[in-house]
Formats: structure tokens, C-alpha cells, sequence
């Protein structure tokens, strides 16, 4: 099932950052939305048409629940920019220096040929000679994704999303509720964010929505949107060239040990993932965001520290498997170590192809 939420305000999603009354005055705003938090909307939106079930709403660590909203899994999460799916830029792309054209250029896997801490044998060149930089905010659409993926990467380009996605600061006071007065120290600001010709698309399985269409709740304070049901349509996989693929992460992902999977041993970089036996070559990753919340029933959620959207991870297979084997095991699939990430979207991987 894919559901498709267009706001009909300011949204607010907050980051990682402390954010205390009466000690800071700023919350920073991000957008996209962490899949948690999109998948803590689904779940408010299922009980806002069903609320004699409301009682048995569980915390989002109780599987073993009987809370009807627990078979949910959220298998894709994009943006829509306009009629066409977006996703955050590889961060093994880059641009030269001085571009306005935005187009990219992909780095290219190569051996090493100095002494670094770096674990890895492999570390990613340009043969350019200019000098390059990251696509800061950059996105991409499905077709450019699919090229890359493909291993076409004659004429990349991208798009910023914060041409489409405007900040708005939103001035608030705290206030006595016995006096209605202004309470002291009290005085902050938040990052809401307008979306401009951009929706929020989700995949999900697990959860039976009886109505078609209609409002929801969104992000922080509950802000308004619109929501509606289609049939989902699957990213495209293909071809392998020999033992090679490359992973790519169109959400952020969740690892026991930082930026690596827990199957990956961190000295040999070998292990077995879902079933299939692989090295790590080299890696793309970008600074880690860090993901918190907050659950009714028991206060802030434990901060976790993740692998951002776009980071794109190199490996070699160390056995012979097919290709349907390899798509099975990757291709659309939540990657995070933790089950309970795993459902809620985070480490949603794209199998690629490398030479």
C-alpha cells in the first residue's frame, strides 16, 4: 500500500538537539522526516479511525503486544517533488568546484596507495583534476537513481530541495495556566518547515486503513495534512557485474557499531548478511544525525546515532550467488541491525551495480 501525504501547513520535525524549556530557545527543523516519525503518524492516523482500539496502543518496543498497529512495516519511504519520486543525492557523487549546472560526477572505487587509519583497502577517487566538492542538499529523481544504479553515469544531475522546501521561524511563549500570563525565560523559537509542490510517499505493509482519503496529523504540535491510498510500485533492480554491488541508502540507518554493520567484522570487514557472504571494499558515509523522539507512555526515546540517506557502501560477494538471491536479500529492504528499525524504515537499502 502507498500512502501520499500533502501538507496543508507548516510542518514541524525536530532534530536530534536538546531542546529544554527554559534552557534553549531555538529548535532546529529537518526535512525530510525520520521514518519513525512518519511511522508514529501512520500509527495515530489508524487510531484516529478506530478509537475503541485506542487502549491497546503500545509503546514502539512492545512487539509481543496486542496492539493492532504493531504488524506495521514501512518499506519506502520518498519524497515527491511535483509528479516525480526524489531521493537524497550518493554521497560517493560529487560536483567540481564552481559548478552551476549541477551535474555530478561518481567517484570511483580504487586501491589505496597510502597509509591511513582507514580500514578499508579501497578509497574513492575522480580522475578530474579540478578540485570537487559534496552536492550539499542535493536530490536526484527515480530515472537519474535508476541510471546510477545501473552504472550509466554519463549525465548526472541534481536538484536542491530547499528550493522547495522553505524555513519559517515560529515565535512562541510559555505560558502560566493559572494566570494566562507569560511565564518567565520562557520565550523560543522553532524551525517549521512550507513544502513547495513536495509530498511525503510512503510503502507500507501490516495495516488496514478503512478510509481511502482524508486529514491526519503531521510532526510536531499535530499539523494538518491530507492523506492518500494507492498501490505501491517497486524500485527496479539490476544487473550485477561479476561479484560486485554497492548498497545504497535511501533512509538513515541504525548499526550497533557506528557506520558498520554488526555481520561485518570491523578488522577483517568480512561477514554474512542476510544469507549472503561479502567484503567491504570502501564506503561513502556522511556525518551522523542522531535520532531521538518521544513515546507517550515513557517519556524520550534513547538517542540513537546514524548512517544519513545517501550513504553508499562497496562490496565484493565472497561466494557465487544469483542475482535473484542478491535482490532477495537487498534490494528495497531495511538493513539496520534492530528489528524494531528494521520495521520502521530505517536502513532502507537500493542494490547497485559497480565496475
Amino acid at each position: 500500500m502507498r500512502i501520499k501525504i500533502d501538507a496543508l501547513d507548516t510542518l514541524f520535525f525536530r532534530d536530534g538537539k536538546p531542546f529544554t524549556m527554559g534552557a534553549e530557545t531555538w529548535g532546529s527543523g529537518i526535512f525530510p522526516p525520520y521514518p519513525s516519525m512518519v511511522y508514529g503518524a501512520l500509527r495515530s492516523l489508524y487510531f484516529s479511525y478506530n478509537i475503541r482500539e485506542l487502549e491497546k496502543a503500545a509503546s514502539f518496543d512492545e512487539p509481543n503486544s496486542n496492539d493492532p498497529t504493531a504488524p506495521l512495516i514501512l518499506k519506502g519511504l520518498y519524497i515527491q517533488h511535483r509528479n516525480a519520486l526524489i531521493f537524497p543525492t550518493p554521497l560517493d557523487c560529487v560536483e567540481e568546484k564552481g559548478n552551476k549546472e549541477k551535474n555530478l560526477i561518481v567517484l570511483k572505487p580504487q586501491k589505496a596507495l597510502f597509509v591511513s587509519n582507514c580500514t578499508t583497502a579501497g578509497i574513492l577517487q575522480t580522475d578530474s583534476k579540478k578540485q570537487i566538492k559534496n552536492a550539499d542538499d542535493g536530490w536526484i529523481d527515480s530515472s537519474t537513481l535508476g541510471e546510477y544504479l545501473n552504472g550509466n553515469h554519463n549525465s548526472m544531475y541534481y536538484s536542491k530541495l530547499s528550493d522547495s522546501v522553505l524555513s519559517e521561524a515560529k515565535i512562541g511563549i510559555g505560558r502560566n495556566n493559572q494566570t494566562r500570563t507569560a511565564e518567565d525565560s520562557m520565550l523560543y523559537r522553532v524551525e517549521m518547515k512550507r513544502l513547495k509542490d513536495i509530498s511525503i510517499v510512503v510503502d507500507i505493509e501490516g495495516l488496514n486503513l478503512s478510509a481511502k482519503s482524508g486529514l491526519m496529523k503531521l510532526g510536531g504540535e499535530g499539523r494538518p495534512a491530507f492523506f492518500t491510498v494507492n498501490d505501491s510500485l517497486p524500485i527496479d533492480a539490476y544487473e550485477l557485474p561479476d561479484n560486485k554491488l554497492k548498497l545504497y541508502l535511501a533512509t538513515p540507518a541504525i548499526f550497533t557499531n557506528g557506520w558498520l554493520p554488526k555481520q561485518i567484522d570491523t578488522k577483517t570487514l568480512e561477514g554474512n548478511m542476510n544469507g549472503i557472504k561479502l567484503k567491504l571494499v570502501t564506503a561513502a558515509i556522511g556525518k551522523p544525525v542522531y535520532i531521538g523522539g518521544f513515546d507517550i507512555k515513557k517519556g524520550p526515546k534513547p538517542m540513537k546515532r546514524a548512517v544519513p540517506a545517501g550513504s553508499v557502501y562497496y562490496f565484493e560477494l565472497q561466494g557465487s550467488y544469483s542475482k535473484a538471491q542478491v535482490i532477495e536479500a537487498f534490494h528495497n529492504k531495511a538493513i539496520s541491525d534492530d528489528e524494531i528499525y528494521k520495521k520502521q524504515g530505517f536502513g532502507i537499502a537500493y542494490v547497485g551495480r559497480w565496475a
